[in-house]
């Protein structure tokens, strides 16, 4: 794979079996976020969408979805707007409430009346910049770009994250992860999914995959690293050097082609439990 950034930042140049294992699950899985689809588990005869602008300053926001898409977004906005795609079966009445508070200056957002209905909704937010995100979807998509810091919980429903100012966590019980541009404290569990992350700005990351492969790849270079696969083929990527490096295989193919030391600051930890692991140094476009 190779990445091409803007003037001054990074480039990671990355290839192999482990790329191709990573990349290899179906985009519709992967980032399949359509927000308009509806819920598979539910099978609604009706649509209602509702639109939203929160009057009240809002810092910090959570949304608690029962299979729904989340999808949530930082723009120029001083106000919280919120688009609700709401699917339900007509012959049961009108469409489920959507519970909506505001204390303090935190927003929550719930569709827990679909839990006992045969109803889904879909959430959409704009946010104002600075604004951090805590969402939990028991199997549907999440997706969140732009926020100040987020935590996502899919419960088996994939998740993509980018462009994260602050810490992110991520769980998705299997289903795969895409980050991109996270710059706070990373920690992610795929639970046997596949994660990518690239352009990871992050002064330290956790990540683990169960199983599921991984590539990671930081355009600048980090203060501690440690993934984790228990079997599943791993990349990762980093500028700079010399690091620390703790780096075992367990029997499987193992490359690590980046300046080391073991005095180094910095430190790499990389396990793959018998899949391929590479360590590969990210470069500087020519």
């Amino acid at each position: 794979m190779r990445a091409v950034a803007g003037p001054g930042r990074w480039v990671w140049v990355v290839s192999g079996l482990v790329t191709a294992a990573v990349l290899a699950v179906p985009a519709a899985r992967l980032i399949d976020l359509g927000y308009g689809a509806a819920n598979a588990s539910a099978e609604p005869q009706a649509v209602t969408t509702r639109t939203v602008t929160v009057p009240q300053p809002v810092t910090s926001l959570i949304v608690q979805s029962d299979g729904g898409q989340v999808q949530v977004t930082a723009g120029q906005v001083s106000r919280v707007q919120v688009i609700e795609t709401i699917m339900y079966d007509h012959n049961g009445g009108g469409p489920p409430a959507v519970a909506q508070s505001v204390s303090g200056d935190r927003l929550s957002l719930s569709d827990q009346a679909c839990a006992n209905l045969d109803c889904s909704v879909n959430f959409s937010l704009t946010v104002p910049v600075g604004v951090t995100v805590s969402v939990a979807t028991q199997g549907g998509p999440a997706a969140v770009s732009g926020v100040a810091g987020a935590n996502l919980d899919t419960g088996g429903g994939p998740a993509r994250a980018s462009l994260v100012g602050g810490p992110l966590t991520v769980s998705t019980e299997g289903g795969p992860v895409t980050l991109r541009g996270v710059t706070g404290p990373l920690r992610a569990d795929t639970g046997g999914g596949p994660l990518l992350a690239q352009d990871v700005t992050a002064a330290t990351a956790t990540v683990t995959t169960s199983g599921g492969p991984a590539l990671v790849a930081f355009a600048e270079a980090p203060d501690s690293v440690s993934v984790s696969t228990d079997g599943g083929p791993v990349v990762l990527a980093v500028p700079g050097g010399p690091y620390a490096v703790a780096a075992d295989s367990d029997g499987g193919p193992q490359s690590v082609a980046i300046a080391t030391n073991p005095d180094a600051r910095p430190t790499l930890a990389v396990s793959s439990g018998g899949g391929q692991l590479r360590i590969e140094p990210a470069v500087r476009p020519r």
